[in-house]
């Protein structure tokens, strides 16, 4: 099998043309044509990651976050890009065209936290936000209990003593698409991270805002992935290297 034919599975579930004009998903190190052997499948690509393509014989890292997304002016050669080539371990980035695909990172968000939800579909936020319903409302804090329960998160809002029924969801980034959360009826924001003056924003509005960290309401996205793989692919050795934790220290 190719890096192709890895390509082509996703590009099936959460096509490549569907991405922002502003990402880099696609093939960032190597070639349609070059064999796989093994898959390593991860959020970011860090050194850490390429030590475990090294350790296990995997020769593709599929990510999340693009390796390659900024220009880049120059290469030191202990790099990470430069790390990769020299091992012939090459690179396959799904990051917009995942987030909003059906079953992709808001829906699995969404489906980890257990609550039942619908994808609000193009134009609206681009088919990135997602409306979950509670079945009964919730107080503030027992929300943000169930995100640190749920996804290893430390969850951050703005309290305004209110119960929470209507919620918009953006996994990862969210701040971009505040507006269309807002027009949508809902009594709460949740997404990843966002700027400080958001949770102002929304407080005025009142609508409570909840942040529950970038990487921790995006990595119960990846094990999708690797059952995919392992799905269409027997025999392939496919693994996850990011797990659901905290993945800063707060003191």
């Amino acid at each position: 099998m190719t890096i192709k034919d890895v390509y082509d599975l996703i590009d099936s579930f959460a096509p490549f043309a569907s991405q922002e004009s502003w990402d880099n998903s696609g093939i960032q190190i190597g070639a349609p044509d070059l064999p796989v052997g093994g898959v390593v499948i991860c959020l970011d690509v860090t050194p850490r990651v390429a030590e475990i393509c090294k350790e296990k014989g995997a020769d593709l890292i599929v990510s999340h976050h693009p390796l390659l997304f900024h220009p880049l002016r120059r290469i030191d050669p202990d790099s990470v890009p430069a790390r990769l080539i020299r091992a012939g371990i090459n690179v396959l980035s799904a990051h917009t065209n995942f987030d909003k695909a059906p079953g992709g990172v808001n829906d699995m968000l969404c489906e980890t936290l257990c609550l039942p939800f619908r994808k609000l579909p193009p134009p609206t936020a681009n088919g990135f936000l997602n409306i979950m319903e509670s079945p009964t409302p919730i107080k503030e804090d027992a929300f943000a209990s169930l995100l640190r329960d749920r996804l290893t998160a430390n969850a951050v809002f703005y309290p305004l003593g209110k119960k929470v029924k209507r919620i918009a969801v953006c996994a990862g980034a969210g701040d971009d698409f505040a507006e269309e959360a807002l027009q949508a009826g809902c009594d709460a924001y949740l997404t990843g991270e966002a700027h400080y003056h958001s949770y102002l924003d929304f407080a005025a509005a009142g609508v409570t805002m909840f942040t529950a960290g970038h990487y921790e309401t995006e990595v119960h996205a990846l094990p999708m992935l690797e059952n995919r793989l392992r799905a269409a692919f027997p025999g392939l050795p496919v693994m996850t290297a990011d797990r659901p934790r905290r993945l800063f220290t707060h003191v």
